[in-house]
């Protein structure tokens, strides 16, 4: 995270012209849902590809499934904090990051804001499966990044869920509303764990009050 401030107030999602992207905001109410579909569909279609057609077997497609759901959650944690947060004071940065979460955090509970458009992330989601292919090759790449956006998901929907509901669904997802609405409200430069707090404890943002 830079050292430089972000504009104060909400300002309408904009990034390079005066008005907003139409095409990336008219139905960002129900990205969450359509980014559910979205992945979901790529996720379920690559493990079917990885058993179908690569030859796993069920045990070898689970671990590499598990072991990118895990991977997800790394990536969450870096992207958050790293990306996310990133801001200095050009204006193209302060575009941009208000774009793609200042806007979320200056009025959290507007849900058009909560969960980024396909659009947006499908770039990022393309850059992370050539990393992973080059890293573990063809074989195996499609199991593990089934995971890894199963892991996405998961984490689109927990965040959408923990700013609509204002209470978790079960007491043992207390902790979870419980971290992430200190992150808007108190700490923002701290816990940046949607999904879990592991990586916080790890890496030393996670304040405990």
């Amino acid at each position: 995270m830079a050292g430089k401030p972000r504009k104060q107030g909400f300002t309408y999602p904009q990034v390079f012209w005066k008005q907003p992207w139409e095409w990336l905001s008219r139905y960002r109410d129900a990205n969450t849902y359509i980014t559910m579909g979205f992945y979901g569909s790529i996720s379920l279609s690559m493990l079917l590809y990885a058993t179908v057609s690569q030859g796993l077997i069920w045990w070898q497609a689970s671990l590499l499934f598990l072991a990118g759901m895990l991977t997800w959650t790394l990536a969450e944690y870096f992207l958050h904090r790293f990306v996310l947060h990133y801001i200095d004071d050009h204006p193209v940065v302060q575009r941009w990051h208000n774009f793609m979460h200042g806007a979320h955090h200056d009025i959290p509970r507007d849900l058009r804001f909560v969960t980024a458009s396909p659009f947006v992330t499908l770039p990022i989601a393309i850059v992370f499966w050539v990393l992973f292919w080059l890293l573990l090759g063809w074989q195996w790449v499609w199991a593990f990044y089934a995971g890894f956006g199963t892991g996405y998901i998961l984490y689109e929907y927990v965040h959408y869920a923990i700013h609509k509901y204002p209470h978790p669904p079960v007491p043992w997802l207390r902790g979870l509303w419980q971290n992430h609405h200190l992150h808007h409200y108190r700490t923002p430069e701290r816990r940046f764990g949607v999904t879990n707090t592991f990586w916080d404890r790890v890496f030393g943002t996670y304040k405990i009050d």
